[in-house]
Formats: C-alpha cells, sequence, structure tokens
C-alpha cells in the first residue's frame, strides 16, 4: 500500500467560513480526504490440445499414440494505493488518479427517502484526476463536489462534474471502471481461450480535524 504525502491547508477554528452550494455559511474547519484506488485483475484461462507421439512399431509399421489434455486456470490479483489530503471546508483540492484506463463518476440521488449512488455520465480520462470540493453544514454528511481535470491542462478543472453525499467517517465508491477482453486460438495441437476481467474502483472517507 503506497501513501502520498499529505497537504495542509490552515488551521481553522471552529467558527463559520465559506458557504456551501446552497449558499448556506459552513463551519471554519479543516477536512481530511482519503482516497484510495482499488484494482482487481481476473484471468480465465481454458486450453485443448493433444499430446501425440510417434513410435515404430517392431513390425516395422508407425503407431501414433496419444492423448486428449485440458487445461482450465483461473486468477486473481488485487492491489489498493492510498493517499490523503487536508483542505479547509469549502475549498477544492486536486486528486491525481494514475490509471490506465478511463473512470466514471459517481452521482448521489434520493428516492422514496432512500440515499442511492450510482454510476454518472461523467467521465474521467486515463491518466488523469478530479477536483474535490467538500461542503460539510456541521451534520453527518458531507457533500463532495467531483469536477473532471483536463487531460491538456494539469490541475485545472473542466467544469463538468457531479455531486455525491457521503457519511462521515465511511468509505464511498465515488468513481469506478470495468474492462473485459476475451482472445480465441486454434491450431492443430487443440485451442485455448483466455478471458479477463479487471475493475477498479476510487472510494473516497472524510473526516473533520
Amino acid at each position: 500500500m503506497a501513501f502520498a504525502h499529505v497537504l495542509y491547508a490552515q488551521t481553522a477554528m471552529n467558527s463559520i467560513a465559506n458557504t456551501g452550494p446552497a449558499g448556506a455559511a459552513l463551519p471554519l474547519r479543516n477536512l481530511q480526504i482519503e482516497v484510495r484506488q482499488m484494482r482487481r485483475d481476473a484471468l480465465s484461462s481454458r486450453g485443448a490440445g493433444v499430446d501425440a507421439q510417434v513410435q515404430l512399431g517392431s513390425d516395422g509399421r508407425v503407431h501414433l499414440q496419444g492423448s486428449l489434455q485440458a487445461q482450465d486456470v483461473q486468477r486473481q490479483q488485487s492491489t489498493t494505493a492510498t493517499q490523503q489530503v487536508l483542505v479547509l471546508n469549502g475549498r477544492s483540492a486536486f486528486i491525481a488518479l494514475r490509471t490506465s484506463t478511463p473512470l466514471r463518476l459517481m452521482q448521489s440521488f434520493y428516492h422514496n427517502g432512500l440515499l442511492h449512488i450510482t454510476r454518472g455520465t461523467v467521465l474521467l480520462e486515463a491518466g488523469t484526476g478530479f477536483m474535490a470540493t467538500p461542503s460539510w453544514d456541521g451534520s453527518g454528511q458531507v457533500m463532495l463536489e467531483l469536477a473532471a481535470q483536463q487531460a491538456a491542462s494539469p490541475n485545472t478543472s473542466s467544469g463538468i462534474g457531479s455531486s455525491v453525499l457521503l457519511p462521515l467517517g465511511e468509505w464511498v465508491t465515488v468513481a469506478q471502471s470495468e474492462q473485459s477482453s476475451n482472445v480465441e486460438r486454434n491450431g492443430l495441437g487443440g485451442g485455448a481461450s483466455q478471458s479477463g476481467q479487471t475493475g477498479l474502483e476510487v472510494q473516497v472517507r472524510l473526516t473533520v480535524r
């Protein structure tokens, strides 16, 4: 597990600071944003082939002996990378994501009184990141604004993003991606197929400091 440097904002007292998305005053407190990237790779290989041997018999004839062999291999691997940043309530912090695959930001909404978090339409390009702006009103939840970064302009928001309502102190998925691949090979000695699936999740946890 790799930890990035912690970036500190100015020390804050428990008073009133910036205003949130709805215009309400926000407590002047520091918020710690923890971000972890969780990657899972699953590989499945199946194949069948013929193991043949040619022998010359005592009668001078050629004899062919062989057997059919089948193979089924499954492998799984997971990695996690974590970073932290400390930011003033209502201010923005840039989160860099060193990934080779694009990610979709999540968004939250209420339905029948229940909070739902689902995939949104905003796409994060591979190797970029997002601007995170937490707004905490003193309750047990934080509204986190996520804005996609422009690939051609590091640390600059594109203005396109989503909002996720997070419970304080809990890990919540804010972006994810999933890719599948399937390859088949056929030859004289048999055939083989290989399928893989790569899943990547970006989770965030916020705490008040």
